[in-house]
């Protein structure tokens, strides 16, 4: 029998898919709901992987025959389940028919308890013409204030079932209200979760006096707006009028208002066209602003390269709305150190492959350095666009780096051979402050590089020390035969002829 045939919005999740959806999530003995469960495969998942109990709806009733056997039913209908029947939840994790993935989404939060996450699929059409549509407006109203979504692309085109449909994963957050909001947000004494970074790294009481100010500082905004409300009630005159009903005749009482304050209390945004700021909107952007903090004082950026600044930038940007706890930011900490190594190798490979780009003669490759698994960048190389060029005049007399030139792609070069070295960067200095007012056509030292700027705006580059220039060539070659199955290099490029200057 087709289970497909008859019931349009039966789409199995695929393994990869659900791994992609719970990355990042702590389901070890955690009770999980799973809503729209079909024939079990989110369910099968979240037991293999360490959820404590995890529960179900479904109403085809041949999946509901084949759910039976690998866990409890809490319903047929999920639109039917009340909060009661969901408050021991920790998780509530969907794949949703699609063609009611909004209202199924808006449900599962709207019964959710606090301290619960919602992690969902649902059809991208759901963020088309979103205005048009209560309901898919609700839904991207609700993701702008507890959660955020992400793009998946057609990760179905490969499933049991497929489609070419478009995929958003959802993640909401429920937090709790009034006095126990922020319940459990900061540990009172050590915790056993935080013993290997309370110390070094990220001090535990920097971490408790940051979300120790997240906490009074939104509880202090609740109070500030609520004194603000009652000052504008107060100011704002009003009286009021008798008005007659020309078709009753009826009298009844309005008031009548003469005009706006001329200043009113509370909170907006900053622009030309300034709005109200909410509870939840301000806890958002304080939680963004904090996240940019820790990651500075984890000093994630110092080696960071352009491409991996964009990474961290758009982490702290998924992070903010998550729970502001002690735990959740230990939890973060623990995850960047343990994935520094591969973020390094990374820039390592992002700076081979900078070198290469710019200029043919940079590489053994030559113009197909991009495929050619047997090359390496050359002892000397070529970047032009770096340095101002003639046309400032031919009697310039010192080098000097105009703005949007390629002095920052050279940055990320230098920092990513500082994590191969263990240099310090900070000691190294930007290539513009070391360049600039160098003579044209002259050696000078910056960094691991002898460097030489000319007038046409090219600057020639090459590797002090020959053992630092094998190593980078080496570890880059290594990492590209793990990540694109490339050889490794079997030739060594000709030394340098160039001739050292005193």
């Amino acid at each position: 029998m087709n289970m497909f045939s008859y019931n349009s919005d039966f789409y199995p999740t695929p393994k990869e898919v659900i791994a992609q959806m719970m990355m990042g999530e702590d389901i070890v003995g955690k009770t999980i709901l799973e809503p729209s469960a079909g024939s079990g495969n989110i369910v099968d998942w979240l037991k293999e992987n360490g959820a404590k109990e995890v529960i179900a709806c479904e109403n085809d009733p041949t999946l509901l025959r084949i759910l039976r056997g690998k866990c409890d039913i809490l319903a047929e209908d999920f639109l039917t389940v009340t909060s009661e029947q969901v408050s021991h939840c920790n998780y509530i994790v969907m794949n949703p028919p699609f063609s009611h993935g909004a209202e199924h989404i808006l449900h599962a939060f709207d019964i959710s308890p606090a301290g619960c996450t919602i992690v969902a699929l649902c059809n991208s059409s759901n963020f088309d013409s979103c205005y048009c549509n209560k309901t898919k407006q609700r839904l991207a109203e609700t993701i702008d204030l507890y959660g955020q979504r992400e793009s998946l692309g057609n990760v179905f085109h490969t499933a049991d079932r497929q489609t070419d449909v478009n995929i958003e994963l959802i993640k909401l957050y429920k937090e709790g209200a009034g006095a126990s909001e922020f319940d459990g947000y900061i540990f009172e004494q050590y915790d056993s979760d935080t013993a290997g970074t309370q110390e070094g790294l990220m001090q535990y009481n920097f971490v408790r006096d940051i979300v120790n100010r997240y906490v009074s500082a939104v509880r202090m905004f609740d109070e500030v707006m609520a004194m603000s409300k009652r000052i504008n009630e107060v100011a704002d005159f009003y009286d009021f009028r008798t008005v007659t009903d020309p078709k009753t005749g009826e009298t009844r009482q309005e008031p009548q208002y003469y005009g706006g304050l001329p200043i009113t209390f509370g909170a907006q945004t900053k622009g030309e066209h300034p709005t109200a700021i909410s509870h939840q909107r301000y806890k958002r952007e304080l939680q963004k602003h904090y996240w940019h903090i820790i990651f500075q004082k984890l000093n994630m950026e110092k080696y960071a390269t352009r491409e991996l600044r964009e990474q961290i930038n758009r982490f702290i940007e998924s992070q903010k709305c998550a729970p502001f706890t002690m735990k959740n930011i230990y939890r973060v900490i623990d995850m960047v150190i343990q994935t520094n190594g591969q973020r390094m190798l990374t820039a390592l490979e992002e700076a081979f492959d900078i070198i290469c780009s710019l200029s043919a003669e940079n590489s053994t490759a030559g113009e197909k350095w991009k495929t050619n698994a047997n090359y390496m960048v050359n002892r000397r190389f070529i970047v032009d666009y770096i340095t101002e060029g003639y046309f400032y005049g031919s009697t310039r007399p010192t080098v000097d780096f105009p703005c949007g030139g390629r002095t920052d792609r050279m940055e990320d070069v230098c920092k990513a051979l500082c994590y191969l070295t263990g240099r310090n960067y900070d000691e190294i200095g930007r290539l513009t402050q070391v360049g600039r007012g160098q003579q044209w056509g002259q050696w000078f030292e910056w960094g691991f590089f002898r460097c030489r700027g000319y007038k046409k705006g090219t600057m020639h580059f090459e590797f002090l020390d020959e053992d630092v220039w094998a190593r980078f060539n080496y570890e880059v070659a290594v990492q590209k035969s793990k990540t694109k199955g490339w050889d490794l290099p079997k030739v060594t490029p000709k030394k340098s002829k160039t001739k050292k200057t005193a």
